[in-house]
């Protein structure tokens, strides 16, 4: 397994709109059918780094920031209910009346509340890295973010992140990925009320079965077999909740499990998407 390889990023369209729970910041870029990213805690559209332009030579991308943070600071405390209505009101004001949705670790679990919600939007679904419902051991985890954001500064609560994000294997093998990895991710201080709020919602409970139920959309859960924030046991109960979902472990991946399947997991998406070559 290999990063992805870095390229020149086509043009990207940076903008905010007035969203009913508060402004909505996304970045815009490629031609052909939409794609949404929907990232995860704490993170806004910076953290997708260079897949965004990898992407927009397949399609359009949508990468949106989540409330509170990037763009989206301010207005309403963040839910799952409100980031998935949020990506609706996005997708009509772009004109999209359709699209495709990728969402990562919390950005999956909207991801899924989103293709719920608004059936005749989503068109298809990836949800990576993200499971059914919150249990006593993701709560933990949670916990470690909490301290994290709130003991150390976001560059060093970035780098102890990353002993988690990738296999040791990976790590090992490419480190200056992921230090990139820790500086995309690395919060503004302005973004730490908002991943604080972001983290309050998570902690509360969620329990996304209702939701699960009701998609309708041809969907693809991917997991990581080592990853330890949201384990592949978490990931695969998501699945098996999706009617006819398919399901997809690396074995040897951790939490970014994107990363560390490379392009062959790439391809295997964009397959799965109807974009392929």
């Amino acid at each position: 397994m290999t990063p992805l390889r870095r390229r020149q990023r086509p043009a990207t369209t940076a903008g905010v709109i007035a969203g009913p729970r508060g402004p909505i910041g996304y970045q815009l870029v490629g031609q052909g059918p939409a794609l949404a990213l929907l990232a995860g805690l704490g993170s806004t559209a910076r953290l997708w780094g260079e897949l965004v332009g990898m992407l927009a030579r397949r399609c359009t991308v949508v990468a949106i920031d989540n409330r509170g943070v990037g763009g989206s600071r301010g207005g309403g405390p963040f839910t799952l209910t409100g980031a998935a209505d949020d990506l609706a009101h996005l997708a009509r004001h772009l004109s999209l009346a359709r699209l495709s949705v990728l969402g990562v670790s919390m950005g999956g679990l909207v991801a899924v509340r989103a293709a719920a919600r608004h059936p005749t939007l989503v068109h298809r679904l990836v949800a990576v890295s993200c499971g059914l419902r919150s249990t006593p051991s993701h709560s933990r985890v949670l916990r470690f973010f909490e301290l994290a954001l709130t003991r150390l500064s976001p560059a060093e609560a970035a780098e102890a992140l990353m002993a988690f994000a990738f296999s040791s294997t990976f790590a090992d093998a490419y480190p200056g990925f992921v230090d990139r990895a820790a500086r995309l991710w690395s919060p503004d201080s302005a973004d730490l009320p908002g991943a604080l709020d972001q983290l309050t919602h998570l902690r509360a409970g969620f329990d996304l079965g209702e939701d699960a139920r009701t998609v309708t959309c041809p969907t693809l859960v991917i997991a990581g077999g080592l990853d330890p924030i949201v384990p592949a046991a978490a990931t695969r109960e998501l699945a098996g909740a999706i009617p006819g979902a398919m399901y997809r472990e690396l074995p040897a991946a951790a939490h970014s499990v994107l990363a560390e399947g490379g392009p062959q997991l790439l391809e295997e998406i964009l397959t799965f998407l109807n974009l392929g070559r």
